[in-house]
């Protein structure tokens, strides 16, 4: 029983303290008090606010998509663009990004669609739509001549993409544009490297086999023989 007293006496005591203290840091605690009030406005209104700017976003590129399928490429080229000014920061500004290069593309501006599809592709490998930019961004290169640029993007998506369809798809593209440049050595031996990633039992394997052999025997062709090299040098 005593026990008990002494504790319930320290309790007292405690918020004797605590009064005393109040008393004396009225000002200090006021303000305590207003700043913690303050914290817990702002927390709730930065996420009420990012929660309305999200469904603005999800709204704004939900009817984008519809115009876009309905063919509308040059309307939906200004709208992405003020799209971008508004929600750039939400997870629908790299969508909006690769709908732009897109909609470029359609409407043969393909110089003005390399800038949103770099940076909607600065995640290959690891975004989808990332992929699908880089894709795009290649598309691009191919367009205004830049194809050494085109290969490069084409060759990285086929190596850092997780999905195989994507890197068959990518090591292909530029298997396909060494060879057209002249470089068939490189076209084979990126044919090779889709053959090293496609099943034995796969039907795509012999058509790859082929295009590989045709790369190698071309690229003999097209190099010159080594006595020609040399007969050269000497004349």
């Amino acid at each position: 029983m005593a026990e008990q007293y002494s504790q319930e006496d320290k309790f007292v005591a405690l918020v004797l303290q605590f009064t005393n203290w109040a008393q004396r840091n009225t000002r200090t605690l006021v303000v305590a008090i207003v700043a913690l009030m303050l914290v817990v406005f702002g927390v709730r209104y930065y996420f009420s606010y990012q929660a309305q700017l999200r469904n603005a976003a999800s709204a704004e590129i939900r009817a984008i998509r519809f115009d876009l399928q309905a063919g509308e490429t040059s309307a939906v080229v200004d709208r992405l663009r003020t799209f971008l000014i508004q929600f750039e920061d939400t997870p629908y500004g790299r969508e909006a990004r690769v709908l732009l290069a897109h909609s470029l593309l359609l409407e043969n501006r393909a110089v003005e669609a390399i800038d949103p599809a770099r940076q909607a592709a600065d995640r290959v490998g690891r975004n989808p739509l990332s992929n699908r930019a880089a894709f795009l961004l290649a598309a691009a290169y191919e367009e205004v001549g830049e194809t050494a640029q085109a290969i490069a993007v084409y060759e990285d998506l086929g190596r850092r993409s997780r999905h195989q369809a994507d890197r068959r798809r990518g090591l292909e593209s530029a298997a396909s544009l060494r060879a057209v440049s002249g470089d068939r050595a490189g076209a084979a031996a990126l044919y090779q490297e889709i053959l090293e990633m496609t099943p034995d039992d796969n039907p795509a394997r012999r058509y790859y086999e082929l295009r590989a052999a045709e790369a190698n025997a071309q690229s003999l062709v097209t190099s010159p023989a080594p006595s020609e090299a040399t007969s050269g040098e000497g004349g």
